[in-house]
């Protein structure tokens, strides 16, 4: 998944280049978003199915920690000026951490499952409401 996401932080400074458009009507997530999370839940599905729960809960704990880093890493650089791209950059987030917090890891220490520094983001970014 580490190198899964790398790819996909790659094309990243693409699509952010279109964030400052005005917005469609949709309000979808990016397009790095939902790749992003369609392949974790793919590969949630596949490791699922072949290893013991105690496992997943491990590799799935990793995957976690990186995302959080790598992500949180990744947005923090970005070059947010327009109402429009912090829309899309708060949207993005907020779909990314949904993903996170379904992931099976037993991770409870925040009462947040999964909580980490893209959590940080959002609330520097955008104030302890947006997390909700």
């Amino acid at each position: 998944m580490r190198e899964r996401l790398f790819v996909h932080l790659c094309g990243l400074p693409q699509i952010v280049e279109g964030w400052n458009r005005p917005e469609d009507a949709d309000s979808l997530p990016s397009q790095f978003a939902q790749s992003l999370t369609k392949e974790d839940g793919y590969f949630q599905r596949v490791l699922s199915k072949t290893l013991h729960e105690f496992d997943v809960h491990i590799i799935l704990r990793q995957v976690v920690i990186i995302f959080h880093s790598q992500i949180s890493e990744a947005f923090s650089h970005l070059d947010i000026s327009t109402p429009q791209a912090r829309n899309r950059l708060q949207r993005d987030v907020q779909h990314i951490l949904a993903c996170i917090r379904s992931l099976p890891c037993d991770d409870m220490r925040s009462g947040t499952p999964n909580w980490g520094q893209l959590d940080e983001l959002l609330v520097q970014r955008f104030g302890p409401e947006s997390g909700e």
